[in-house]
């Protein structure tokens, strides 16, 4: 799926670029919310979330699947998610979905929340490659290869995740049902050419739309993580929240 084309604030007039932002049409599958991290390397910091609205992957354990199609609950300007963002300072934002990079909103949104001094994570499944434009503003990329577990198609598998050498804070996050699927972890490295990414780039999560679900898998999971250096980081809003939306 084509990505809309980047838009350089640097490169237009100031009337074009206060233009861009209040014309620019976001769909969300949520409205926008403030909230703590609750995976992965940043677990735990405040973060404004944008869930971007659409998602073909169909991960049978998915716990978003009303972002996979529309209508969207509501869309916003990008102008309107800059305001929301500059209400709570200090809180980065988590560009969210669904699978963020099929929404031709995902470039010139982020263009804009970099150009407005945000940091910005980024959540994706890694089927689709970033462009030049994507790769290089994005602070930290959270990407989630899929296992068996979530039975998706093959042609929804990442068919190449090199880029990630040449992206900023890379962070690969396996969701993990037992700890015997981390024989597919070692796996899906080895494919990938990423055997050699640093034992702390990589994260184990626990899958678990709530806390009686999660917390017989917490243990075995820590575990299995901890035997092979990699990092190993709960759901925290399922821990606080439960099976909620927009925590």
């Amino acid at each position: 799926m084509s990505e809309a084309p980047a838009i350089h604030p640097e490169s237009t007039s100031p009337a074009a670029s206060v233009s861009s932002v209040a014309s620019l049409r976001v769909p969300l599958a949520d409205e926008l919310f403030y909230s703590l991290q609750g995976e992965g390397a940043t677990l735990g910091r405040p973060s404004v979330f944008v869930r971007l609205m659409g998602c073909t992957v169909g991960c049978a354990w998915c716990d978003t699947k009303y972002s996979w199609e529309g209508p969207p609950v509501l869309e916003l300007s990008a102008a309107e998610i800059l305001d929301y963002c500059a209400g709570r300072p200090g809180s980065q934002v988590i560009v969210t979905g669904g699978e963020p990079l099929e929404s031709p909103a995902c470039v010139p949104l982020i263009t804009h929340l970099k150009a407005a001094g945000l940091r910005v994570e980024v959540e994706t499944s890694g089927y689709i490659e970033p462009s030049a434009a994507l790769l290089g503003p994005v602070d930290q990329w959270n990407v989630s290869p899929k296992l068996a577990s979530a039975a998706i198609a093959p042609d929804k598998q990442p068919a190449f995740l090199g880029w990630l050498w040449r992206a900023k804070e890379p962070y690969l996050k396996f969701v993990l049902h037992k700890s015997g699927e981390i024989a597919e972890v070692d796996a899906l490295l080895e494919r990938y050419g990423l055997a050699e990414l640093p034992s702390d780039r990589i994260i184990i999560s626990p899958g678990g739309k709530k806390f009686e679900h999660m917390e017989p898998r917490l243990l075995p999971l820590a575990e299995a993580a901890l035997e092979r250096g990699f990092r190993f980081t709960p759901r925290l809003h399922v821990i606080l929240w439960g099976d909620r939306r927009a925590v």
